[in-house]
């Protein structure tokens, strides 16, 4: 396969190296030793061929890092501890230059777990990856997949799909880790890819609203303290996607702002294990949790009411919420859901199902440059919503209407297919009476436990169907509704 090299100011590099094998000081000792290490590890070195990737654009997890950081930071390239000597669950992570790994001695010598490299940019893909991939499952390690960002070659929902190509997207199988995205040094030009720290906070949400959106999981992130302070502006947006943190040194140090913890550390590049050294921050037991439970997604969903219901929507692609400034990823709770909102979100409860939306729109209100025009079609296609004509004739649809709960009950009961359902001659709540004309879809709502109202103090119990929907709300029926109807 011959390779491309991605768009980039640069000089070549000329060294076929994985990564400078040394800073200032190191001796010609430690290389021996460190070569030593890799035939004791079991790794088979890539061999040239038309498939082996060059420098220009394959570079591994770490490998800007020496140039640009002290040999304080790095304290040594190689690491001559045994892998249980750290605290928590060793690993390792490879890339081509590994080549075709031993993993049976990997897994011998401690790795629990293993991250490979897939991709880089949108030009470049790891020709030993399905083999890596499928190499560590094969001796019990968990196993992820981790993509070389270059953040001015191209989007982040480009990079991010390219990516997801590779086959390795997160699932909830209890074997597979997060999508793991590395930001580090520019490998072609200046440090922080000549971008502000706006743009690439941009850059990075773009990557991860599109990991999520795609696999129900946010990304973790691979840095340095140094690099993300410097090249995001310290965004503290961020501290809800796992941290793999690089330091090749005794301790993890100080962490990149926005994070109180690190999940992962990379701390040498060389040692028992192919490739680079690792330690999850945990036990194995936590390893295991770690894999298979995606995490809170939005940093204003900490705990309360509704959260399982909001984190299960996240979890599922049904809402991404809002980016804000600093990076961090917010669902809004107790803001009403508009109806354009209404529509996407049961748009995707469905599984987004193929639909071409009309060339011209149904609606007055309703462009077809709208955000949401696909879902808001394919609502009124489906007869959920017809929405109002008004008195000069024309329809419209009301995009920015908060949803009320009386419309709710009718749109989820058309959802559902509009069942065979006898309303009760006397209402069960105060507030709606048989006559509503949303009454038999309030009542089935009820009946099939998807809103039970309120209990109000004087004993009665109500529905307030006028009242707005709030966005925890929704989540929570969509909850319900997937659990009765979701497999219908």
């Amino acid at each position: 396969m011959k390779l491309s090299t991605p768009s980039c100011p640069s000089t070549p590099e000329t060294s076929p190296k994985r990564r400078p094998q040394g800073i200032a000081g190191t001796k010609t000792a430690a290389a021996l030793l460190a070569t030593m290490l890799l035939i004791a590890s079991g790794a088979t070195p890539a061999t040239a061929s038309d498939e082996s990737p060059t420098v220009q654009n394959d570079h591994a997890m770490g490998s800007t890092i020496p140039g640009h950081e002290s040999a304080g930071h790095l304290f040594s390239l190689q690491a001559t501890e045994s892998a249980s000597s750290l605290p928590g669950v060793p690993g390792m992570d490879v890339s081509s230059h590994q080549g075709v790994v031993n993993w049976t001695k990997a897994a011998e010598n401690g790795a629990r777990f293993a991250y490979v490299k897939a991709s880089e940019g949108t030009e470049y893909s790891n020709p030993y990856f399905a083999d890596q991939y499928a190499g560590a499952a094969s001796v019990g390690m968990l196993r992820g997949a981790y993509h070389f960002a270059l953040p001015n070659a191209s989007s982040g929902a480009a990079q991010a799909s390219y990516f997801l190509q590779s086959g390795a997207a997160w699932t909830p199988d209890g074997e597979t880790l997060p999508a793991l995205l590395d930001l580090e040094y520019n490998p072609y030009g200046s440090s922080c890819y000549g971008m502000t720290p706006g743009q690439m906070v941009s850059w990075i949400s773009d990557f991860s609203t599109t990991i999520l959106s795609r696999t129900g999981r946010l990304p973790a992130i691979y840095t340095t303290t140094d690099w993300w302070n410097t090249c995001t502006g310290r965004a503290n947006g961020f501290g809800n996607h796992p941290l793999h943190i690089a330091r090749w040194s005794a301790t993890p140090g100080e962490l990149p702002a926005g994070w109180q913890a690190y999940t992962l550390w990379q701390h040498a590049d060389s040692g028992v294990f192919p490739g680079d050294q690792n330690v999850f921050n945990g036990t194995v037991q936590q390893l295991a949790a770690f894999a298979s439970n995606p995490g809170p997604i939005f940093s204003d969903i900490t705990g309360g009411q509704f959260t399982t219901e909001v984190n299960w929507l996240g979890s599922r692609g049904i809402s991404t919420g809002w980016t804000e400034a600093n990076g961090a990823r917010t669902y809004r709770p107790l803001a009403p859901v508009a109806r354009d909102a209404m529509a996407a979100f049961l748009y995707r409860l469905e599984g987004s199902p193929e639909f071409t939306a009309p060339a011209k729109s149904p609606f007055a209100d309703v462009a077809t440059t709208n955000p949401f025009y696909k879902q808001i079609t394919w609502l009124a296609s489906k007869g959920i919503s017809t929405g109002w004509v008004e008195a000069n004739g024309t329809k419209t649809y009301r995009p920015l209407e908060p949803v009320a709960r009386d419309a709710m009950a009718a749109f989820m009961y058309r959802l559902a297919g509009s069942p065979e359902f006898n309303a009760p001659a006397e209402s069960p709540f105060a507030d709606v009476d048989t006559t509503n004309p949303f009454y038999k879809q309030i009542t089935w709502l009820a009946s099939s436990g998807i809103s039970s109202g309120w209990n109000e103090t004087n004993g009665t119990k109500t529905y307030r169907p006028f009242e707005p929907v709030a966005r925890d709300a929704m989540a929570a029926f969509m909850s319900r509704f997937d659990t009765k109807f979701g497999d219908q």
